[in-house]
């Protein structure tokens, strides 16, 4: 009986093994993304934006604000983003093979044009979409987080 066990064991890691590589390969490649979007937040770089994001893309913020791509395009010209930080806590979600969910903690420090410099700390949640081989992000939401 021990030996069964024991086989049935040896056969689920080899199986689970290599799915959990996967998974922990996607969430670096769908975290690697989300900080290249920050960073490109950070440096204004709205050409590099309008090549990055989804055409649909919809952000909501912790503030309840809503932008599509466009919008946010505009907002980032008068957002000043000084510094962000990524807890290593981060996961990912997959929903479907082309569909993951990537959460995170972030604490952000910036200010929209003429307002004062403020402190975010929130639980994001961005949905990874792999349209022609490539993953793109198509939701990204904020929750304030103490």
């Amino acid at each position: 009986m021990i030996g069964r066990r024991s086989l049935a064991l040896a056969a689920f890691v080899t199986l689970v093994g290599p799915a959990a590589r996967a998974q922990e390969s996607l969430r670096d490649e769908l975290m690697a993304l989300e900080r290249r979007n920050w960073e490109y937040t950070k440096a204004r770089d709205r050409a590099a934006l309008r090549r990055f994001l989804a055409d649909d893309l919809l952000q909501i913020f912790s503030d309840g604000s809503r932008y599509d791509k466009r919008d946010f395009l505009d907002y980032v010209a008068n957002y000043r983003l000084d510094s962000y930080e990524i807890a290593p806590t981060y996961a990912v979600r997959p929903i479907a093979p082309d569909v993951a969910l990537l959460i995170y903690r972030v604490t952000s420090r910036g200010a929209a044009r003429l307002d004062r410099t403020r402190f975010d700390k929130v639980l994001a949640t961005s949905v990874y979409v792999r349209r022609n081989g490539k993953w793109t992000s198509v939701l990204y939401q904020e929750t304030p987080s103490p």
